[in-house]
């Protein structure tokens, strides 16, 4: 399955003024670096390649599969399904019904297998605001770690526990 972002995130899980408010940087000599933490937490968390293995802000993505062979599990759960079409030269809708399994969407097509097919769909919790508290918290951990901490050190954990702590609940497995 190839996965196309098609409408990215509107904004970040969390802002410049959260962060600054967090780190208590009053000033805006490092906005542009804060601003690069924010980037970097939200990129290793989302989507994906981000270690929730979940969508965070609302966004739409294309499910593209080179043939229909069986069911059809979308990545990531807290998904709506916006369309599914063969995306051949026949075109036309992908007849489906929707079962959730291990909290994902998984397609079951009533059409012949064979085609190739793509999934347009809505994930993520929805407008930032809307991301879970514990997790909008970690991520103000984490940037907050990486502005005072800048230097790679040896000693300690690369993570503050509380940072692993807030993930761990909203932390998809995958087997």
């Amino acid at each position: 399955m190839r996965l196309v972002l098609v409408t990215p995130p509107a904004a970040p899980p969390i802002t410049l003024a959260e962060v600054k408010a967090q780190a208590r940087v009053s000033h805006d000599d490092e906005d542009l670096l804060l601003q690069h933490y924010i980037d970097a937490a939200t990129a290793w968390l989302d989507g994906p390649s981000g270690i929730l293995g979940r969508c965070l802000v609302t966004q739409t993505w294309r499910a593209e599969l080179p043939a229909v062979t069986g069911p059809i599990r979308l990545p990531f759960p807290d998904t709506v399904i916006d369309s599914a079409i063969f995306s051949d030269a026949e075109g036309g809708e992908l007849n489906y019904h929707v079962v959730m399994q291990d909290q994902r969407p998984l397609l079951r097509t009533t059409t012949r297998l064979g085609r190739p097919v793509a999934v347009t769909f809505t994930a993520g919790y929805g407008a930032p605001a809307e991301v879970p508290a514990a997790i909008r918290q970690a991520m103000l951990l984490l940037v907050t770690q990486w502005y005072e901490h800048r230097q790679v050190t040896g000693t300690g954990t690369a993570l503050p526990f509380a940072v692993e702590a807030l993930l761990a609940p909203y932390r998809r497995i995958r087997l």
